[in-house]
């Protein structure tokens, strides 16, 4: 009899053959086999995918493995495809350039027994470069980590709003049933699907395991989207993730919420400072959050001085003070 998968691992391939060697490798050698990868092919014009039949063909394939291909949609498409596919009890979303720690799927899986099947779970992360060296980091890595082990929502969308744990789709493990119940999709052609994903995702897990290893590594690398295209390219994706945050938010009305679109909203302006038409827009938004946002933070007085400072100039001086942390 075939033994249930516990764990499905959505990973979206596209160009990236420099780098989908080093994570099948991490894939195949995972402590715990008990886990389904479910690759998609999101049209990619190199050699990504020969690469991965490869190395799967050469490999003892101890762990369920899917390949599905679709013309190319770009990441949230294939995402969702991921999630319409999956069978395991919980679901990770994986970016094909990154990497896992062998003992990912064993810590993930144990602490699902440990803690009585819970609706999600979070973990730190380290970063790498192009080539697999450990790089600095200063985004996340919060407070919480360490002293939290079971978590509210409520607790873990204040530690979101507060820069202490990503906003990344791959920084949680969550229950497919909590997708599936909420009809939880990312937006089809959008860039920054994660910001208007994850805190939905977290509102709707009533009990949260923060796991303080560092079980995901992260590739920094030149040649991004963010960093290869303007900020026209970008706006209005960027515009139309936080109004859907925002319909969110007024259909729940909880200050965490709140404080998590100000956060985003914040974030987004200080990405592109120079961008006048984002913050006409995002602007409103910011006001409209102000109480929520302003009662979290309410220790953070520099982060606070520049969320009041409502001044088009006062969001090139929050850049400087927060820093570029995204990729």
């Amino acid at each position: 009899m075939k033994k249930n998968v516990l764990l499905s691992i959505i990973v979206p391939i596209y160009n990236v053959e420099k780098y989908i060697g080093s994570l099948v490798n991490s894939l195949v050698k995972q402590t715990n086999k008990n886990f389904e990868v479910i690759f998609i092919d999101d049209g990619s014009t190199d050699e990504s995918m020969q690469i991965l039949k490869e190395i799967m063909a050469g490999s003892e394939q101890e762990f369920s493995l899917k390949l599905l291909q679709q013309v190319n949609q770009g990441l949230s498409s294939a995402r969702n495809i991921g999630i319409l596919n999956a069978t395991g009890e919980y679901i990770f979303f994986l970016d094909s350039d990154d990497e896992i720690e062998i003992n990912f799927v064993e810590t993930i899986l144990t602490s699902c027994y440990k803690y009585s099947q819970p609706d999600t779970l979070i973990f730190d992360y380290s970063s790498i470069d192009e080539f697999g060296n450990a790089l600095d980091s200063n985004y996340g890595h919060g407070s919480i980590y360490r002293q939290k082990d079971l978590c509210t929502s409520e607790q873990i969308l204040t530690a979101l709003s507060k820069d202490e744990i990503p906003t990344t789709a791959w920084s949680f493990v969550t229950k497919r049933s909590v997708i599936e119940k909420h009809d939880l999709l990312f937006s089809v052609g959008k860039k920054f699907e994660d910001n208007n994903f994850t805190p939905k995702v977290f509102y709707f897990s009533k009990n949260i395991v923060v796991i303080s290893l560092r079980l995901y590594r992260y590739r920094k690398r030149s040649g991004s989207i963010m960093s290869n295209h303007p900020e026209k390219f970008f706006s209005d994706d960027a515009i139309f993730v936080t109004y859907d945050l925002l319909d969110f938010y007024d259909q729940y009305k909880i200050r965490e919420l709140g404080a998590v679109v100000g956060k985003i909203v914040m974030t987004t302006l200080a990405s592109f400072p120079d961008s006048k038409k984002l913050y006409n827009e995002l602007n409103p938004i910011r006001k409209k959050v102000f109480k929520d946002y302003i009662s979290i933070e309410k220790r953070h007085t520099k982060r606070i001085k520049m969320y009041v400072f409502s001044s088009y100039v006062g969001y090139k001086l929050y850049r400087l003070v927060k820093g570029k942390h995204w990729k």
